[in-house]
């Protein structure tokens, strides 16, 4: 047995190369309409490039909970890795006698966790979080930072100073683009790079909070931040540029701005993004690297990383294939045994006849007539239940259970139909042919009962075919059920994938593709190790 599992595992390696080979080629025979796609979808949405303001400073402020329906004081401290009695000790005021009112505003952390303040303010990027907390910690030495539940926070009202500077480079690296992209949209002669002296390593003055001196004037910081007075008149309003300033007054110095694309990306900025400017040779290189490592490109729409858009979508996935495969195998092998041993009696026919109707109606049509028979104003006024489309809890079942319950049923119930009348075909099938051998009625013959005719000599000989067609149906079902998440509005990986084939984020789709093949491989490796343990004879052959 371990040398058949070692087997198998071994050809693991090659048909992840040949799938890996297979979506490159696939792959590059798209770029070009990818690439066209694109283009017409940053046109038509409007504005070409915009503004980038250099933050230097912000007011921390307390980081809280808005309340909606449901919500309890357990369920957020829950949600928050927290404890009532700290929710308590941060909202004094807090009636705790009626139910949390919708809207309310429950303090959570007095301040904000600066792995927060990192990302948020663009210090770093969200997987290098740590290093942008050792960042605020070092460019603010005069400043205590309290821990909550082990991680440093900015007290709330206190002023954070984010930087100090920035290249190019480091404004290119936080918003996932290259300092070239950023280049390519502030030409010489533009307001930004007047001189063409704008580089890779020019350092950018983000907005500052300075105290004035006696006898300081805004035209004097003007001077001395290379500043137009009138941004700077702006930026400090009420203030006269030539009056002097009283001592202590805070002056806002506003930051050095340079544009960065937005919808602006040429061509050959996408061919270079998606690495289809290089050698064929090259490029597949690349692309194998790329995908051992599981780096993949960072989307084109909002610039996060490919891999973290998947991983966000996979659950809701998950919770609802997880539940339609339960819902199969729990109407197919119990319905096919007993059609089976029932063979052409009425039970038979019935239980076919229901087979072949989910087998030719559509999965999302099941799901809409399920829908018109469950929720209010369908078969009756009242309902049975209302489905939480809309709601954000609802779509895991580690936030609100019986609210996922709601969502996920009536998809899972559909989907699982469509994939249990064919279990149960080739379960009533294959049980009819093994009960029609020697040794099964050899054992009708020794007076055993029918269970255990079934559970112990004919069902454990059946079920190998019958695992062969779970494995066409796990991945069916993976495919089946994008209508069903675009249908009840599940942002899963198949509603994503939709989203981003006609967003022409070619990267993200890459990902999406690699991991679907990725899947089939697995289940499929599964499917072939389960035989073994079914029937023992095969791990000879």
């Amino acid at each position: 047995m371990q040398r058949y599992l070692i087997q198998r595992l071994i050809l693991v390696i090659p048909t992840i190369w040949l799938v890996v080979s297979l979506l490159f080629l696939a792959l590059r025979a798209l770029p070009g309409d990818f690439v066209t796609r694109k283009l017409s979808n940053l046109e038509n949405q409007g504005a070409e490039q915009r503004e980038s303001e250099i933050i230097g400073y912000i007011e921390v402020e307390d980081t809280t909970h808005r309340v909606i329906t449901g919500d309890t004081l357990e369920s957020i401290a829950l949600s928050n890795e927290t404890t009532v009695s700290e929710l308590l000790a941060q909202n004094p005021d807090l009636d705790t006698s009626d139910d949390l009112r919708p809207g309310t505003r429950i303090v959570v952390i007095p301040g904000t966790l600066l792995e927060q303040v990192a990302v948020s303010q663009k210090v770093s990027l969200p997987e290098e979080a740590d290093v942008g907390v050792q960042l605020l910690i070092d460019r603010n030495p005069d400043t205590n930072f309290p821990l909550y539940q082990g991680k440093p926070y900015a007290e709330s009202g206190s002023i954070l100073t984010i930087r100090t500077s920035q290249t190019l480079d480091e404004l290119a690296h936080v918003n996932r683009i290259e300092a070239s992209d950023i280049l390519a949209v502030n030409p010489t002669g533009s307001v930004s790079n007047p001189d063409g002296e704008l580089t890779a390593q020019t350092q950018l003055l983000p907005t500052a909070l300075v105290v004035a001196e006696e006898g300081d004037t805004l035209e004097g910081f003007a001077a001395a931040f290379n500043r137009d007075i009138d941004a700077l008149t702006m930026a400090n309003r009420g203030v006269d540029p030539s009056a002097p300033l009283e001592a202590g007054a805070q002056i806002h110095i506003p930051s050095d701005k340079v544009v960065t694309p937005t919808t602006k990306i040429t061509e050959a900025n996408i061919r270079n993004r998606l690495g289809i400017d290089k050698p064929l040779g090259r490029q597949y290189i690349d692309f194998l690297w790329e995908t051992v490592r599981l780096k993949f490109r960072p989307s084109f729409q909002t610039q996060e990383g490919s891999l973290d858009i998947f991983l966000r979508a996979l659950p809701r996935t998950l919770h609802l294939n997880i539940y339609a495969l339960v819902v199969a195998l729990v109407i197919a092998i119990p319905v096919g045994i007993l059609s089976a041993m029932r063979q052409d009696r009425p039970l038979d026919y019935a239980l076919r006849g229901f087979a072949i109707l989910a087998l030719a109606a559509p999965s999302f049509w099941i799901a809409t007539m399920m829908i018109f028979v469950v929720t209010p104003g369908g078969i009756s006024e009242s309902g049975i239940w209302s489905i939480p489309l809309t709601s954000e809890e609802a779509r895991s079942v580690f936030t609100s259970f019986t609210g996922a319950l709601a969502l996920y049923s009536i998809p899972a119930v559909a989907g699982g139909i469509a994939a249990g009348a064919g279990l149960m075909r080739i379960t009533r099938s294959e049980l009819l042919e093994v009960l029609r051998q020697d040794y099964v009625r050899t054992a009708w013959s020794k007076g055993l009962r029918e269970r255990t005719v079934i559970r112990r000599h004919a069902m454990r000989n059946a079920l190998v075919n019958v695992m062969s067609v779970l494995g066409l149906q796990i991945a069916a079902l993976l495919g089946g059920n994008i209508i069903l998440e675009l249908l009840f509005n599940i942002p899963g990986i198949g509603l994503l994938l939709i989203q981003r084939i006609n967003q022409a984020d070619l990267p993200v789709v890459q990902t999406m593709v690699f991991f679907f093949a990725l899947f089939i491989i697995i289940v499929n490796i599964v499917i072939d190790i389960a035989y073994a343990v079914v029937d023992p004879r095969i791990r000879y052959t």
